[in-house]
């Protein structure tokens, strides 16, 4: 759901203002808040937040990504994201000095015997 609220968000030809995505996700909160039946205060006190920061959080004003996450948990709606966290864990920094390190170490070999300085 909120996937599609982002994809579909109208593109005017001009950069995205973060503002704007603030809005349109806090938007997708309240409407699945509302669909799910769930009064605002619950899903306060069932997130351990307080109501004001889940009303600021679906009028898109400035809430942290714990109380994001608090509330989409709540909502039953966190997969999304661990969807597309799972899907973006593909690669991996360390993994990939890894594998430079094991290339850096191959020794040249010549008939199957390591080269020497001597010609041996």
């Amino acid at each position: 759901m909120f996937v599609d609220i982002l994809l579909n968000f109208p593109y005017t030809g001009h950069m995205r203002r973060y503002d704007d995505f603030e809005i349109e996700i806090g938007a997708a909160i309240r409407q699945a808040r509302i669909r799910k039946g769930f009064p605002l205060e619950d899903v306060a006190a069932r997130a351990n937040l307080s109501p004001n920061a889940v009303r600021a959080l679906e009028l898109g004003r400035g809430s942290s990504l714990n109380t994001l996450i608090n509330v989409l948990n709540v909502l039953d709606e966190l997969n999304m994201f661990t969807d597309w966290i799972d899907a973006n864990q593909t690669f991996s920094p360390i993994d990939a000095l890894r594998q430079s390190r094991k290339q850096r170490r191959v020794p040249q070999r010549v008939s199957g015997k390591v080269r020497s300085d001597h010609g041996i």
